[in-house]
């Protein structure tokens, strides 16, 4: 098994994603930085989801898919998409974009092997709210 890395970068909407200041967001500015990711998750979600579901091929089979969302309010347009397969590449990046708007960027990172992993046993944190630029 592998992970395949890829980015995504939406075009920005909103002032907070065209200006890059995102430091003292109004909430009017969040809520419409909110609204954006939301319609960008409504859009992908039900993609992401039929992939681990698809019927088996002889390579580039899905078994997990995760999202990761910029988490500074003036880039929450930037994903990182870590899919799991067992071998190959399956072609996942041109079939994303074919549904995300115009002007929206995907690549392929690469493919990586676990090598090892590191834990801390405390407590797990929840998900936070993204946070403000420096």
């Amino acid at each position: 098994m592998s992970t395949l890395a890829i980015s995504v970068h939406l075009p920005p909407v909103g002032e907070l994603e065209t200006s890059g200041n995102g430091s003292s967001p109004t909430d009017a500015e969040m809520a419409e930085e909110m609204q954006a990711r939301q319609k960008f998750l409504d859009v992908v979600s039900p993609f992401f989801k039929s992939l681990p579901n698809r019927p088996p091929h002889r390579s580039g089979n899905v078994s997990r898919v995760e999202l990761l969302g910029g988490g500074v309010w003036s880039q929450l347009n930037r994903y990182l998409l870590l899919v799991t397969v067992d071998i190959g590449e399956p072609r996942i990046d041109q079939e994303l974009l074919a549904i995300l708007p115009p002007g929206s960027k995907v690549s392929v990172v690469g493919a990586f092997d676990a090598m090892q992993t590191w834990t801390h046993a405390a407590r797990p944190r929840p998900h936070s709210a993204p946070r403000s630029a420096a």
